[in-house]
């Protein structure tokens, strides 16, 4: 039997870990059916898991995603297996959102891990318990990936990605704690140890946006905060690091759908 561990559960989604018994023999059956839409990543360890009657290794480089009713059979070369997994597994409410959000359907089988997946299952490990926004995002932005892939690129190797991963991290926490500075993506790039188009690539790649889009949603919803807390739109302007009050209310109207004063009030 595998051994499931709960990691964080809301009403959209739900995060588990799967791992085996240290010291137990495990059988696999001899078919399952899955019961959720949900994704799998195998966090180390590999296993073979057949799908519409065919076999396919599901490795650290792999997803296994799963539909409703979706029959699959798993086989472990060893009676003792190591592997563990990270599973999201989505409500009908969730799907249903994103559906209507205009996300295809995911398919139901075993898929080629992206370099984004990748980030975003590095992300979902660093949710704590109590962290259910951000861990609801992060399964959002996973399923959206898979459903709409975006033009793929050669995968990282392992400790790439965990290079690349830990200065992409670097990148959002100097724009988090310093976005009412002028901020350079040739300073972000320095900061984090990269060239300036090599950390382009790469964090839109891992983040699913530039650089840019992500420091303008920090700096917005510094700007929401500090308006709904009573200051005034040309200091709030200023403040969160926007150059140009225009620039800064049809920015602000176009995200959230009213103007900056609409907000204050």
């Amino acid at each position: 039997m595998n051994r499931v561990t709960p990691l964080l559960q809301t009403p959209a989604v739900r995060l588990e870990r799967f791992d085996h018994e240290p010291g137990l023999t495990h059988r696999d059956p001899e078919r399952e059916y899955a019961v959720t839409h949900a994704v799998n990543l195998v966090e180390s360890g590999s296993f073979r898991v057949r799908v519409a009657g065919a076999w396919h290794d599901l490795t650290a480089a792999h997803l296994l995603a799963t539909t409703p009713g979706l029959e699959f059979s798993c086989a472990h070369d060893d009676d003792r297996p190591r592997d563990r997994c990270l599973s999201v597994r989505y409500g009908e409410q969730a799907i249903e959102s994103l559906r209507a959000a205009g996300a295809a359907p995911a398919p139901g089988s075993v898929l080629r891990l992206s370099n984004r997946g990748a980030y975003l299952r590095h992300e979902l490990r660093g949710c704590a318990g109590t962290d259910a926004v951000r861990a609801e995002a992060i399964a959002g932005a996973l399923y959206w990936s898979l459903a709409t892939p975006a033009r793929p690129r050669a995968p990282f190797r392992p400790g790439q990605q965990a290079w690349h991963a830990a200065r992409v991290d670097r990148a959002k926490a100097l724009m988090r704690a310093h976005y009412a500075e002028p901020l350079s993506l040739s300073r972000l790039a320095r900061e984090v140890g990269m060239s300036l188009y090599h950390f382009a690539r790469v964090f839109a790649d891992l983040e699913g946006r530039p650089p840019h889009r992500f420091l303008q949603e920090v700096r917005l919803a510094q700007a929401m905060a500090r308006l709904r807390a009573g200051a005034g739109v040309t200091e709030t302007c200023f403040a969160v690091g926007f150059g140009s009050l225009s620039h800064f209310v049809t920015t602000f109207r176009r995200r959230f759908g009213q103007r900056p004063s609409d907000a204050r009030r």
